[in-house]
């Protein structure tokens, strides 16, 4: 866990080093498909630097990383599956739901997570979940709100083609918010302070790899877009649609509104008015 924390303490502090007018200047493509930002590159970078520290020091893994793709530190059965930005978007803008994520695995699958570690660079919070162990919130247990009902539902992946297929299956929820991270609204859905997730794009394994643990060990339901528990190869191939609850009467409507979605994206746009 203190490797996992420093090299989030060193993403952070490369982030707050770069002047905010280049923290989106685009340097090249990233091995997980989406375009590599200033912001993504100093953050992997100072990330991968504290984890050839680790390996010189004697641990063994390897690594799999948004922008870098696959490297090998020694092998020995551990994965540690790293986001540098979750939310380059936002961060591309100066919005605040931006988060470094870490996981540590042992073994092939995200079911196989053992450590998920996120650092909410907007806040500075520290959110942190060890199989078995449960879910520290900056170094004390989390404190779990009280469930009141679908009130404030989140989604992501938003287009609008696909929020529209979506809405028809959350108009119970009383209030909608999109983030722009998807780890964040994991994370937040399994804190309590959002009520459920809907992701209506598919995601990837560097997305939610530690956001998944957090929410399991947090006691969230986390399915696939047909409620059937979800779990994947910890690899780059892997693009898979979710949804997130914290009570079982939830995953019907929000794996609806994720199939609604899926089905929206898979149809050409419309054409606009003449």
């Amino acid at each position: 866990m203190e490797v996992l924390t420093r090299a989030a303490d060193h993403a952070a502090a490369a982030v707050a080093a770069i002047p905010a007018h280049e923290r989106g200047t685009e340097v090249g493509p990233g091995e997980g498909g989406d375009t590599t930002l200033v912001i993504d590159r100093d953050a992997e970078a100072a990330i991968i630097a504290v984890l050839e520290q680790a390996h010189e020091q004697g641990l063994r893994f390897d690594v799999l990383s948004e922008e870098v793709g696959h490297r090998s530190f020694g092998g020995g059965g551990t994965l540690v599956v790293v986001d540098p930005i979750d939310g380059s978007r936002n961060a591309r803008r100066g919005l605040p739901e931006v988060a470094v994520s870490i996981a540590v695995t042992d073994g092939p699958r995200l079911s196989d997570a053992r450590v998920g570690l996120l650092r909410h660079l907007g806040t500075g919070e520290t959110i942190v979940a060890v199989r078995g162990q449960g879910v520290m919130v900056d170094g004390a247990p989390m404190r779990p709100r009280e469930y009141r009902g679908l009130w404030l539902a989140v989604v992501e992946g938003a287009s609008p083609r696909r929020l529209a297929a979506a809405m028809e299956h959350l108009g119970h929820a009383s209030r909608i918010r999109s983030l722009g991270s998807l780890a964040l609204a994991v994370a937040h859905v399994a804190l309590g302070r959002l009520d459920g997730l809907a992701v209506l794009r598919p995601g990837r394994v560097v997305d939610i790899a530690a956001a998944m643990l957090i929410a399991r060990e947090a006691g969230a339901i986390v399915t696939d877009e047909h409620g059937a528990p979800l779990d994947a190869g910890a690899d780059m191939d892997w693009r898979g649609a979710m949804a997130v609850a914290r009570v079982p009467g939830d995953v019907a409507p929000l794996t609806a509104a994720v199939r609604a979605a899926l089905e929206a994206g898979r149809r050409p746009p419309a054409r606009p008015p003449a």
